[in-house]
């Protein structure tokens, strides 16, 4: 039986939209010749040493065109400080040559630097990001159903759904949806809009990524927020319900899931959360998996990760989709947070839309 789906209050979501605007990242402008590299936990500027998360490290190599790989060894042949001396050199190499700038963001309360840009012109400040929401969920009867806020990098996520969207997959069963949009705007992608789908029958949330309907804004002029505001409308005209939703329940219904894909599932949740390899398996049943196949003889642990994807196991992809779901959207006295629960919705999604490891498997007469 389909569930009613839960709301925030409006005096709640006036309260977190407060809370977004007090934990927004703090964005510089730096020249990058300024920054000196410690190692890969902490930079120097204008004296002052300041933590650098592995995000805006791996942002800083980038930037520096280095793989992190490629540091990892170097580390590993010449030590830390020759690998300081290089990376610092390379810095001012690059620096003299045409990258002379860099927006560095730092999350307001650590002083903690979260993410390095080339330019600032993809990043949205809370502020505004929350007013346009706020702009777009009144102007189409849109519903907060939760409103997450990152505190590490003042990322802020919300999901919103219409009343009047209510969807149903034929021919099978208790597959009742409700869908509207899903916001989010962080320091690392900038603004994006995503559908949102929720299933009613027991009120899992979905992130849905890889449809068409995937907006990202980097910019506010008229041209940006007149094509935005188009791209909306036609989803409006759809119910919110992303173009190929249905044959992607369909497929994943139909679909055994690898134990390679069996394992990402269990692994989203176990990285997610504080739950244990064996609370977890309520939700997705990896040891019981694992086990069934070394009473065969085949031993997990010795498969490789293309051993893995053509090991089927008895449990559908659609299955594991809203295990993730369940756990992510249920308070089950597991310890998660709300930025991370709506993170598993974006995992669950992405396996809604991802390129399946048993869907082209053919019956074979021999």
């Amino acid at each position: 039986m389909a569930k009613a789906l839960e709301s925030l209050s409006e005096n709640v979501v006036i309260h977190r939209m407060a809370e977004a605007v007090a934990v927004q990242p703090i964005r510089k402008e730096v020249a990058l010749q300024s920054i000196k590299i410690i190692d890969d936990q902490s930079i120097e500027y204008q004296g002052h040493r300041l933590k650098i998360s592995q995000a805006a490290f791996r942002d800083l190599l980038d930037i520096l065109k280095v793989p992190k790989t490629f540091m990892e060894r170097f580390k590993g042949i010449v030590g830390v400080e020759s690998q300081q001396k290089f990376i610092n050199t390379l810095k001012n190499v690059i620096a003299t040559s045409g990258s002379g700038t860099v927006t560095m963001v730092l999350n307001p309360t650590s002083r903690e630097v979260v993410a390095i840009h080339k330019s600032n012109r993809n990043l949205f400040s809370n502020q505004s990001a929350t007013e346009l929401i706020s702009n777009i969920i009144n102007e189409n009867g849109l519903t907060v159903a939760d409103f997450s806020i990152n505190r590490d990098n003042g990322g802020i996520a919300v999901n919103t759904f219409h009343n009047n969207t209510h969807f149903d997959i034929p021919g099978l069963k208790d597959e009742h949806f409700i869908a509207g949009i899903s916001f989010t705007n962080n320091p690392r992608n900038g603004f994006q809009v995503t559908p949102y789908i929720n299933r009613l029958v027991c009120a899992n949330g979905m992130i849905t990524r890889g449809f068409q309907e995937e907006f990202k804004i980097t910019k506010m002029d008229e041209l940006s927020m007149n094509s935005f505001m188009a791209s909306l409308k036609e989803l409006r005209k759809n119910n919110y319900m992303p173009t190929g939703f249905t044959d992607a329940v369909r497929l994943t219904n139909s679909t055994n899931a690898s134990l390679a894909e069996m394992q990402f599932a269990a692994n989203a949740i176990l990285d997610a959360s504080g739950a244990s390899r064996e609370e977890v398996e309520s939700w997705i049943p990896l040891k019981s998996t694992e086990s069934a196949f070394n009473r065969i003889g085949v031993h997990v642990e010795d498969m490789d990760s293309a051993k893995r994807k053509n090991a089927k196991t008895g449990t559908s992809v659609w299955e594991l989709i809203n295990g993730i779901t369940h756990f992510a959207t249920h308070d089950n006295g597991i310890e998660i947070t709300d930025y991370d629960r709506r993170r598993l919705q974006v995992v669950a999604g992405n396996l809604l839309t991802k390129k399946l490891d048993m869907e082209n498997l053919v019956r074979s007469p021999f």
